[in-house]
């Protein structure tokens, strides 16, 4: 494995078991893997769904992968030798899917962005997007599932959040991998919502989270009053909205996010 591509295959046999039993694919279910590896999940996927969309991109391991399918008489897989990053899933694939990944670490976050896109700029996909099961680093699994006033919330939280429902399904040791990482990981299932929540301005919104976490250690008053064009304004923003001064970016929920958006836009 090249460490640039940051991956560590899972070998575990009895983890593998346990990630298709809690997946529940069913025989009309059309998946893309993100991250095939030598194919260990890609097989036991295989046996359950209709299609699986096998995304690898390092070489050296893709003979494996092929070899791996071939051996098995495998016929419901379609390798596709690409960067997850560069792929169109909606040209790739005519119908709703799944998506499940023991992804690279070093591009958790970019892949994430690909998956579900920004506030502003929701993925063209997502409309036939089912579910999303992701092996994630613990640390960042937590940050996807974090609560308000905590600091492992982030703008990462709010996307995710405002796309899906995420949850850990289970921790998994770094012993079952290979390479062995330095962090042990999590499988997280991401609930696709069915409605997104309504914004004016989803630009607007967007901005605002990011000003507010550029400076998460300030009062958000003070951190958003350049965006606001004054102290005095955004101090008078909050008042109307009935805000504590004293808050900062990790004490809101995307609700008060969007409740400042629109206050912003009506200023």
């Amino acid at each position: 494995m090249k460490k640039r591509f940051g991956q560590n295959l899972l070998t575990d046999k009895n983890h593998l078991k346990k990630i298709v039993n809690i997946i529940g694919l069913k025989k009309s279910d059309v998946v893309l893997e993100i991250g095939a590896g030598s194919g260990l999940l890609t097989l036991c996927l295989a046996e359950q769904a209709k299609k699986i969309f096998a995304v690898e991109l390092e070489r050296s391991i893709l003979k494996q992968l092929r070899d791996n399918l071939k051996k098995n008489s495998i016929t419901n897989v379609q390798v596709v030798e690409t960067n997850i990053l560069d792929l169109d899933f909606k040209k790739l694939i005519h119908e709703s899917f799944k998506i499940v990944g023991n992804i690279p670490y070093n591009i958790t976050s970019l892949i994430l962005l690909k998956i579900f896109g920004e506030i502003d700029k929701p993925a063209p996909h997502l409309s036939s997007l089912q579910d999303v099961f992701l092996m994630l680093q613990y640390e960042v699994a937590e940050r996807v599932v974090a609560k308000p006033d905590t600091k492992a919330y982030s703008p990462l939280t709010l996307l995710v959040q405002y796309f899906s429902e995420p949850k850990i399904l289970f921790k998994v040791p770094s012993g079952c991998f290979f390479p062995k990482p330095k962090v042990d990981s999590a499988f997280v299932q991401f609930v696709i919502r069915d409605k997104l929540p309504e914004i004016e301005n989803p630009a607007v919104l967007k901005s605002i989270i990011r000003t507010g976490f550029q400076q998460r250690r300030k009062k958000l008053v003070n951190g958003l009053s350049k965006l606001f064009s004054s102290k005095e304004k955004a101090i008078s923003i909050f008042k109307n909205l009935e805000f504590d001064l004293n808050l900062r970016a990790e004490n809101l929920r995307m609700k008060d996010y969007i409740a400042l958006a629109d206050a912003f836009i009506h200023q």
